[in-house]
């Protein structure tokens, strides 16, 4: 049994892990196949969400709602292997599982897991000059602002060891990683593959379960300390959880401004300004989450910057 309860199917020889259980050096459980294709319906998700609104009609044409919600998504699985990602990335325990013989090995935050949101928005209809006649009139009434601001935290992302399938060792005494010879405690897994069971993009072991990084680290890269991630025992599953790492959160803020001129009485021109991301404000998206790329923890890009757009909208 391997540190989850699952018995690896080495037919190589009886060696045995630190933990005292039976592994396979070869990276496969079973070497007597190669690789072998599951279908099976094994998913399952939960969510739980609470949600509060409040919309408030004020005096002088000013309306104000907002919405908040606070939620939980919890799954074994967000992605079809097609998306190969956590967030873009090939992380095991999404599109590849960790082990297929215990998918609940997997379970944790969905990779849609967002939660907190909040949003906010406001329509103001400018009362001066509304009944008004004349060229004043025309100019200063007819006005209204419009606004939607909106917060939330951020996606939730696994690390993972990209590289080949096959196991890598390294020999931390002579002949230790032989098949005739092979010592668990003295060859070290340096590849992909911690758990031996033919697949890469296995997650590591690290010192912290989760990690919040700031809006600086993604913009720059992580640098975590060089011990932060290790590799677990040889057949082993590393200590860290699916998803349990938090991408930046994202804010923005969009606003317009309209002017309604009354042509005739069957005829209305609106004039539009509209600002989105008016503050240009940078958020970053999810990147790199291959620990062993240089690159690892950097953005893959930020989303829109600020947009302006004109428009003329004719009611009859």
């Amino acid at each position: 049994m391997d540190t989850f309860a699952r018995k690896l199917c080495s037919q190589i020889d009886s060696s045995k892990n630190s933990n005292g259980f039976t592994i396979n050096p070869v990276g496969r459980l079973n070497p007597n196949y190669g690789t072998l294709r599951v279908w099976a319906s094994a998913g399952n998700s939960i969510y739980h969400g609470l949600q509060f609104a409040v919309k408030k009609s004020l005096s002088r044409g000013l309306q104000v709602s907002g919405n908040y919600t606070y939620s939980h998504a919890i799954d074994i699985g967000s992605s079809w292997h097609s998306g190969a990602a956590t967030a873009n990335g090939s992380a095991a325990g999404d599109a590849y599982t960790t082990d297929f013989t215990n998918p609940r090995l997997d379970r944790g935050n969905s990779t849609f897991d967002i939660r907190h949101r909040l949003t906010l928005n406001y329509i103001w209809e400018m009362p001066f000059f509304r009944n008004g006649h004349g060229l004043v009139a025309a100019v200063l009434g007819g006005w209204q602002l419009n606004g939607i601001w909106a917060f939330q935290s951020g996606a939730h992302w696994t690390p993972f060891r990209g590289g080949f399938g096959r196991p890598i060792f390294e020999e931390l005494k002579p002949g230790a990683c032989s098949s005739a010879s092979f010592d668990p405690m003295n060859c070290a897994n340096v590849g992909s593959d911690y758990n031996l069971d033919g697949e890469a993009n296995d997650r590591p072991s690290a010192s912290a379960n989760n990690v919040h990084a700031t809006d600086d680290q993604w913009a720059d890269g992580f640098h975590l300390p060089d011990n932060f991630f290790s590799a677990p025992c040889l057949g082993c599953v590393g200590n860290l959880g699916r998803n349990t790492f938090v991408g930046p959160g994202y804010w923005a803020a969009d606003t317009s401004i309209f002017k309604n001129f009354r042509i005739a009485d069957k005829f209305q021109l609106q004039v539009r300004v509209e600002a989105f991301n008016v503050f240009n404000h940078t958020t970053f998206q999810l990147g790199n989450n291959d620990t062993n790329s240089p690159q690892f923890g950097q953005a893959g890009g930020t989303f829109p910057p600020r947009n302006l757009q004109f428009g003329l909208k004719l009611s009859f």
